[in-house]
């Protein structure tokens, strides 16, 4: 799709790479277009806070950038977010177990069936998981109407002082966007205690800010015309625009446990929570260091920065460290 919105010089540049997408409110994009596209996305974002130059390395910037692989733990994930967000009917409508090795006869001929079937085959193991833990969310009851009343992966694309930048909600619901996690939880914590050390690890909080701000620019978008494969539903639009005025809605991560039972536990970002507040900050940064490593390196040079020498001190190791160095333990 062509662009026609004005954007800074550097990101002018890009436009000889990729296919921009023109900005507004996209309802059922494929998930690899929203991604192909090299407007600034939540990880971009975070990568640009303390690692600018890996923000380079991963994007559309870099002609030797590595390789994207589809591998099959991606798969699983997009085939389970399908069955939570969409729901079980639609995942076992596209999808059929498969019971034999996909390396012998039976299993080849199970599989040349289940294509012929206009089905995607998923190995028995998989596909009993998917289902299962979508049955876990839902039993928690907590979470029972978690992923009902809304709308799933809605991308929102928008110019912002010349910059590009995108959002995909997992799910769209009047007073909260919701947001499915996978956790492996390695070290056996309590379930809660992981997900909290999750969003500090990943900084999931300026996700959600992100995701915040990206669904205030809706209301603007809608009345500029621009929303695109909206359902063919005269309930819709009126719905959307109520959404698009909402000011006052929650981010809220649903967490399931990857390996082992695969419980589920909530974590809700309210209006006004000052983590909102300090994860704006964090993008300010991000955002200035893009300007910032642009203007001195362009999209087509990579970003390596010349740091200074510096001189060890004793307080800028780990405190673990230091104390061993004084007590010699």
């Amino acid at each position: 799709m062509a662009d026609t919105v004005t954007v800074n010089t550097h990101v002018e540049a890009l436009k000889e790479q990729s296919k921009f997408i023109p900005d507004g409110i996209y309802f059922g994009m494929p998930e690899s277009v929203y991604h192909g596209d090299p407007a600034l996305g939540s990880t971009g974002i975070k990568k640009l806070v303390d690692n600018a130059p890996d923000y380079w390395w991963d994007s559309p910037l870099n002609p030797a950038r590595p390789e994207d692989d589809d591998t099959p733990a991606k798969v699983f994930g997009r085939q389970f977010h399908q069955c939570v967000l969409e729901g079980p009917e639609k995942f076992k409508a596209g999808h059929a177990p498969q019971y034999n090795p996909g390396n012998r006869k039976d299993g080849i001929d199970e599989i040349a069936k289940i294509k012929e079937a206009g089905k995607v085959p998923v190995k028995f193991k998989d596909y009993a998981k998917i289902l299962a833990a979508s049955a876990f969310i839902k039993a928690n009851k907590t979470l029972a109407n978690a992923f009902e009343g809304g709308v799933p992966e809605v991308s929102v694309f928008w110019t912002e002082n010349g910059i590009r930048y995108k959002v995909r909600f997992d799910y769209l619901k009047m007073n909260a966007i919701t947001d499915l996690k996978s956790l492996a939880n390695m070290y056996g914590k309590e379930f809660g205690k992981a997900c909290r050390d999750a969003v500090a690890g990943y900084d999931y909080i300026v996700s959600a800010e992100h995701y915040r701000h990206g669904r205030m620019q809706m209301a603007r978008l809608i009345k500029e015309g621009k929303v695109y494969n909206a359902p063919d539903d005269p309930k819709f639009m009126p719905w959307l625009i109520q959404i698009a005025g909402n000011g006052q809605f929650a981010f809220v991560f649903v967490f399931y446990q990857k390996d082992g039972a695969p419980i589920s536990h909530a974590i809700m970002l309210s209006p006004g929570n000052p983590l909102f507040g300090y994860a704006r900050q964090m993008i300010v940064k991000a955002i200035d260091n893009y300007n910032r490593y642009m203007a001195e390196f362009g999209t087509d040079t990579a970003w390596v920065p010349s740091t200074p020498l510096e001189e060890l001190d004793e307080t800028d190791l780990p405190v673990w460290y230091q104390q061993r160095l004084t007590t010699g333990a």
